[in-house]
């Protein structure tokens, strides 16, 4: 059967507008996404890693230049309601030290398409503490209120790389189904960046979204991952009740060792053909493939007002 697939990180903008990779020797192209049966392939606006002092906001900019010559059509307005067809773009933030910490960029980030934003990355910012090394402190009072302004604009909040208290913060506060869009788990694979069961548990409640990540160290723990590692985290991630809240996060252009076969938007049909033959429902890998991420797409666009 053939899916709809949908992935809700990649670094390519970043590689490409910043870092000056051709985009013939990016992961993510064209060709590889039609390969792999992606319809929706999420772009993220990477803040890169100098925190709020390493000019995120003129990063993020030069960025937004490049996202019309991907070679794919970018979806900025109101999506369809049933997934399209052929790949598709949409936007993200990642590390909200891109905002400024000012209302007024989240309203032009808004105007601009974008559906997801990552709080922190690795650094502390005007919003929040990052995963990495957490301090144990909750959201920031400015944190709080760009977080209920996004709610307004429909935009998902993403906590992939949030601290635990930040995390819980963001669950308590959100108008909208909290996303971790490029995050494991971690009783599958002990890092830092990964959810515990609560965690995941709490995501699940709020009928979210939870991407896989397909970089080695968060799927397997001292060695090299394999597409089994990625099995296991889904299946874990079932385990929990979270087969309708669950999809893919790949991390492609953004990650340096992936497992055997999963380099690139191609290698999508090898899990989903996996899953089948596990006993996974089509219902059940359809939503996997691509269709969780959409619905909450679609949820988050619904409360833009």
């Amino acid at each position: 059967m053939k899916y709809f697939v949908a992935d809700a990180h990649a670094d390519t903008l970043y590689s490409i507008a910043i870092e000056g990779r051709a985009p013939e020797k990016c992961a993510v192209r064209p060709e590889a996404l039609d390969a792999g049966g992606v319809g929706l392939q999420t772009y993220a606006l990477f803040a890169g890693s100098g925190g709020p002092k390493g000019h995120p906001y003129e990063k993020a900019a030069k960025m937004l230049q490049y996202a019309d010559s991907l070679g794919v059509p970018m979806l900025t307005g109101a999506l369809p309601e049933t997934p399209p067809e052929g790949p598709h773009g949409i936007l993200s933030i990642e590390g909200g030290e891109v905002l400024e910490g000012r209302l007024d960029r989240l309203h032009e980030f808004a105007e601009k398409g974008i559906r997801l934003i990552a709080l922190t990355w690795n650094n502390e910012n005007e919003l929040a503490y990052p995963a990495k090394n957490d301090c144990g402190k909750g959201v920031k009072p400015l944190g709080l209120e760009m977080l209920a302004a996004m709610g307004k604009k429909g935009i998902l909040a993403d906590v992939s790389h949030l601290n635990e208290a930040g995390f819980y913060d963001v669950v308590t506060h959100s108008a909208l189904p909290v996303v971790a869009s490029h995050s494991n788990l971690k009783s599958v694979c002990g890092s830092f960046r990964n959810l515990t069961a609560g965690q995941a548990r709490a995501i699940i409640a709020t009928r979210g979204y939870i991407g896989i990540n397909f970089y080695s160290d968060f799927l397997a723990d001292g060695r090299e991952a394999t597409l089994d590692d990625v099995i296991r985290h889904i299946e874990g991630f079932c385990e929990l009740g979270g087969v309708e809240c669950l999809g893919f996060g790949s991390d492609f252009d953004g990650i340096e060792r992936w497992p055997e076969g999963l380099e690139g938007p191609s290698g999508f049909p090898a899990i989903l053909e996996r899953l089948e033959k596990l006993g996974y429902t089509q219902a059940q890998v359809a939503g996997i493939a691509g269709g969780n991420f959409y619905r909450v797409l679609l949820k988050a666009q619904s409360a833009k007002r």
